[in-house]
């Protein structure tokens, strides 16, 4: 989507909408044309929107008017709110004319202008590749963005961000018939050859080989292979802070031998969020050209029953030398994790690792869907996360991580189980424990995005399906954490 820059007052506008943002009980401009409104009928409560006919007295022919409450309540996510709102409506009534004012009263002009930006590209995202009549979606190809300051490195901010997220929206929505693991290989080599990033393709052979029992067993019950993926960025400049993310890649999640209940299972299809996350932070990380070296790494594979299934009560050595108990197969993306954060902290030696995971429907129980579980053995991460968390509207939550938590998951056989009680008690908090047994001396997140990978109904910008959200988020620290 191209966005153009017009530095003009908004009388000049000459689209066919102009859309304004106005606090409560803000004066209402053009009063040629809103002098008959009542202030009942407008009173720019957050959300409220009213369209007004210019009758030809303006050079716009509509004028949008979008309510950001009262001034002392006022976030960022408001703005991402108007940007969605006036890009759905001028596709609703299928124009190519809009212009957006980003001129907000006591608003940083670079954080209003990113984050209508984004609000609108993010808007403009439908979930319609697999409909056969593509014809019917209107689409808007551009819009006008009015400010009075130079923002053009703000726009090209809001771009590679929001676009790199409906990237994620994009491969996401592939059902398992079509994203295999192998497909989602290919997307990391597409994304390499594109963002000119180094790959590594790890197959079964190099797993069997590094002994990575824990992806292994999971897999068992797929006729396809698992792959690991590894791209870098910026990879031979040692004078930079080396970081790493981390996705799960369960392409589809049955449950495996401790099977899912049939009703809403086609949502499995949204457990390799975190792995299609990975690679729109990478994306977005290499055309930011962020002051960093990024390794973006997912590990993809089925969770299926079959004979050859790995069946409760299997014990596993992981790429540590770990051994695991599996009590429940339905617990398998912290298996997959367990062997590619040993490995890469082994290998790769980050300063920090972030993992993002699909992990546990407990999450939902304690957070619901409005903000991601975030897990941490360093304060400076923590932090780091939680502000990008509230300047991106992509919330945290820190979550305890005490010792009585990692006792729970002592097995009677093994090392470790994969579960820390078969009540399912505090089982977001045992799922993270479980995952810091692989970390070594590294500093880590652990974000558990399993209430927020998809969007239940449709709001201000994103549609209903996946949601990509992770990319801002992450991207904000690493940039924050880099600063430092």
């Amino acid at each position: 989507m191209q966005i153009n820059i017009k530095k003009i007052e908004p009388a000049d506008v000459k689209s066919e909408i102009l859309a304004i943002a106005l606090y409560q009980d803000e004066s209402l401009p053009f009063a040629e044309i809103t002098k008959g409104i009542r202030k009942e009928e407008f009173t720019g409560k957050s959300g409220q929107v009213s369209i007004i006919d210019s009758q030809g007295k303006t050079n716009f022919r509509k004028v949008l008017l979008y309510g950001l409450g009262e001034s002392k309540e006022f976030n960022l996510d408001l703005l991402r709110r108007f940007g969605g709102t006036a890009l759905r409506y001028a596709a609703g009534i299928k124009t190519t004319s809009l212009s957006i004012s980003a001129n907000i009263v006591e608003v940083n002009s670079s954080d209003a202008v990113q984050a209508i930006c984004e609000g609108a590209i993010l808007a403009n995202y439908k979930p319609i590749q697999f409909k056969s009549k593509q014809d019917d979606y209107f689409e808007l190809k551009e819009f006008d963005v009015i400010s009075k300051e130079n923002i053009a490195e703000y726009v090209n901010r809001a771009s590679i961000l929001a676009n790199s997220q409906n990237y994620v929206r994009e491969i996401n929505e592939n059902p398992a018939n079509i994203a295999t693991p192998q497909k989602l290989a290919e997307h990391a080599k597409n994304l390499a050859k594109q963002n000119k990033l180094d790959i590594t393709i790890l197959e079964k052979k190099d797993m069997e080989k590094l002994k990575m029992n824990a992806i292994l067993g999971v897999n068992q019950g797929s006729p396809l292979p698992p792959v690991m993926a590894i791209l870098e960025y910026n990879k031979g400049k040692m004078n930079l802070p080396l970081y790493a993310v981390i996705g799960k890649g369960i392409t589809f999640d049955s449950g495996g031998i401790s099977i899912k209940p049939a009703k809403g299972m086609q949502e499995m299809k949204y457990d390799k969020t975190g792995a299609v996350t990975t690679l729109g932070i990478a994306k977005a990380v290499s055309e930011l050209k962020l002051p960093i070296r990024l390794v973006a790494v997912f590990t993809a594979t089925e969770n299926m029953p079959s004979g050859s299934a790995q069946k409760p009560g299997d014990i596993v050595t992981a790429y540590n030398g770990k051994t695991i108990e599996v009590l429940n197969t339905d617990a398998e993306g912290r298996l997959i994790l367990s062997d590619t954060l040993s490995y890469i902290a082994k290998e790769k030696k980050p300063e920090v690792m972030i993992d993002l995971a699909t992990l546990t429907g407990a999450m939902i129980v304690a957070l619901g869907k409005y903000r991601i579980g975030l897990f941490s053995n360093d304060d400076t991460v923590s932090n780091a996360l939680y502000g990008a968390g509230e300047k991106t509207f992509e919330r945290v939550w820190r979550m305890p991580m005490d010792k009585e938590y990692s006792e729970m998951i002592k097995a009677d056989f093994a090392d470790i189980k994969n579960i820390g009680s078969e009540g399912g008690e505090a089982g977001s908090i045992t799922a993270a424990c479980f995952l810091k047994e692989f970390i070594g001396e590294t500093k880590w997140a652990h974000l558990d995005i399993a209430g927020v990978d998809n969007i239940a109904e449709r709001h201000a910008y994103l549609d209903k399906g996946a949601s990509g959200i992770g990319v801002r988020l992450v991207c904000e620290a690493l940039e924050k954490m880099a600063k430092k």
